[in-house]
């Protein structure tokens, strides 16, 4: 008996092959939009991270050469004096987030209320946060100057003080100089997003609360406080990450001085790799700088795994 000349399809068999051609088309698309990103990443990251540590085992000249030294520049940075204080420094910044984030939530629970001119102050307060760092150091630094500056001449025609502050020119009024301005910078930042997490908060939440006979303080610890802890939670990650990033502000308004009152760890990484040209013990500043900044994140982010949900 001759075959047919008609072909049947089975219908069966013509929708998997038409979903498998979805599948691959939908896998090659999907690998064409992520392959851009994934070069960036093996490029500025991977890639970058690789020849970063080839650079600190070896010895860099000024025209080019190297030398192969191994870990001696490692070795060498443990026992720094200078990388010991740009290290402390850059954990003892760390206390301006939570004074930043009680400023901050301080001046949000204020603005959460409806009253003329609210959402106008709210664009006040966080103004600081969008102009760029380096005027913000420069006008602070005119006004942080000993003999003629705005701060001192304030509090000396106030009677605050008796004379004038060396806020520039004394190692610890140089740290409090920059915890002033970071806190001044980042407290608006931290305004916005406590009040978009306050204006989550049911309000019926508080009126059965009030209703209950709950104080204002009641309600603020038992209620705010206790749903705003994701909001806290991130506010102290990006806290972090600014603190770790503070190289304009301490460049412009302190250099790292007095001496190393207020060096940091990238302000060490660019003197010694920029302008003293020790290309490989720079290196090896910017692997710690990496390796501190990894774990603190890490750890962080483990603190606030359980409150961000």
């Amino acid at each position: 008996m001759s075959k047919s000349r008609f072909n049947i399809t089975n219908p069966i068999d013509s929708t998997l092959k038409k979903f498998q051609h979805q599948e691959v088309r939908r896998w090659v698309l999907s690998w064409a939009f992520l392959l851009p990103l994934i070069a960036v990443i093996l490029t500025f990251r991977v890639a970058a991270l690789i020849w970063n540590f080839y650079l600190s085992v070896h010895e860099t000249t000024l025209i080019g050469g190297r030398t192969f030294v191994g870990l001696e520049h490692w070795s060498a940075l443990i026992q720094d004096p200078v990388f010991h204080a740009a290290l402390f420094n850059n954990f003892l910044f760390f206390l301006t987030i939570p004074v930043g984030i009680i400023i901050a939530l301080a001046i949000a629970l204020l603005l959460n209320q409806k009253f003329f001119g609210a959402n106008s102050m709210r664009a006040i307060f966080f103004m600081p946060y969008i102009m760029m760092m380096v005027a913000v150091a420069v006008i602070w630094q005119y006004m942080f100057q000993t003999s003629s500056g705005v701060i001192n001449t304030l509090l000396l025609n106030l009677g605050v003080i008796d004379s004038n502050i060396p806020w520039l020119s004394s190692s610890i009024w140089a740290k409090v100089s920059v915890f002033i301005v970071h806190i001044w910078k980042t407290v608006g930042f931290f305004m916005v997003i406590i009040l978009a997490g306050l204006q989550t908060i049911p309000r019926q939440v508080y009126e059965v609360a009030r209703v209950d006979g709950a104080s204002k303080w009641q309600r603020f610890r038992y209620i705010t406080l206790p749903l705003l802890r994701p909001t806290l939670a991130v506010c102290t990650l990006v806290g972090m990450v600014t603190t770790f990033k503070l190289f304009d502000l301490v460049t412009v308004l302190t250099g790292g001085g007095p001496g190393v009152s207020t060096e940091i760890l990238l302000t060490f990484l660019y003197k010694e790799a920029m302008s003293y040209g020790h290309i490989g013990y720079g290196a090896a500043i910017a692997g710690a700088f990496w390796i501190v900044f990894n774990v603190v994140t890490l750890v962080l982010r483990t603190a606030t795994s359980g409150v961000e949900r």
